[in-house]
């Protein structure tokens, strides 16, 4: 096994993405640390993962918009493994799809905090947090996620693009700054592709924009044509979780580009013929 003396704490890791990449560090012998902002969800999470996984898992509830709880899951980490080798920080928010203009200032600006706080503060609190074990140890990996509309422009995402395009100018300068450094730290960024998660189905559809049925018609297509399956994708993070790893500073994906750009294509193509038929 490719993990057997690493120690994770991934963030989120009830569900989706970094549910993915818990069993994923699990498999390959890590021991893991998952958290949720949900304690139902973490408790299911937890006993479905100590099935399989024995003491491999521990978890804990944490908002990774707050300091302290971080802290606590950290010292926790230690306590109970020894160390705190590898941290994704994964936790993340989309709340809103639709075009900007649509969304009354009132609105805007509650979403915008809200998705901030979570997507780009929290993942900074979550680094702050473990840093300095790292430092001690000499040695850390670090995983940021990327999302749509971070590293190109993308219609009716903009305030979550705005937060992950946040998080990759942080990671993309703290990596500068560990590379000066004498500890074997490395910082790198995950791009997984569009997957058919619970952050893209707990999201408000903007109404004055467009129908839900045309909406779901859209999505039924994506999944076909676009999304890739969450396993495929979060596999890709493994190389980068290693001691192996010399990249820093990366934007690494869990998908074709090319298979993406096609995709698209083939949506927009049979999109059109459905509206024709209506």
């Amino acid at each position: 096994m490719k993990m057997k003396d690493e120690t994770a704490i991934i963030t989120g890791s009830t569900s989706g993405i970094g549910k993915a990449i818990a069993i994923w560090f699990l498999k390959e012998g890590c021991k893991v640390a998952i958290c949720s902002k949900t304690e139902e969800r973490l408790n299911n999470t937890l006993s479905e993962f100590k099935k399989k996984f024995g003491e491999s898992v521990i978890g804990m509830v944490c908002d990774v918009t707050d300091p302290i709880e971080l802290k606590t899951l950290v010292d926790t980490t230690i306590r109970e493994y020894g160390s705190v080798r590898i941290l994704v920080a994964n936790a993340g928010v989309n709340l809103i799809y639709g075009p900007f203009r649509f969304i009354d200032p009132e609105k805007v600006n509650t979403v915008s905090k809200k998705t901030i706080e979570v997507n780009l503060i929290g993942m900074i609190n979550a680094i702050a947090t473990v840093l300095p074990h790292m430092v001690k140890q000499n040695y850390g990996r670090i995983i940021t996620l990327s999302g749509g509309g971070a590293e190109r422009p993308l219609e009716n995402m903009t305030l979550y693009s705005a937060s992950k395009g946040g998080v990759i100018s942080f990671s993309k300068c703290l990596a500068l700054e560990l590379k000066n450094m004498e500890q074997d730290i490395k910082l790198n960024i995950f791009s997984p592709g569009m997957i058919d998660t619970n952050l893209g189905k707990n999201q408000e559809l903007l109404k004055e924009w467009k129908d839900k049925e045309i909406f779901d018609k859209e999505m039924a297509l994506l999944r076909k044509h676009v999304m890739i399956d969450v396993e495929v994708s979060t596999k890709h993070v493994i190389p980068f979780a290693l001691p192996t790893c010399k990249k820093n500073g990366k934007i690494f994906h869990g998908y074709s580009t090319l298979k993406m750009i096609r995709g698209f294509i083939k949506v927009s193509k049979e999109m059109k013929s459905l509206e024709s038929a209506d």
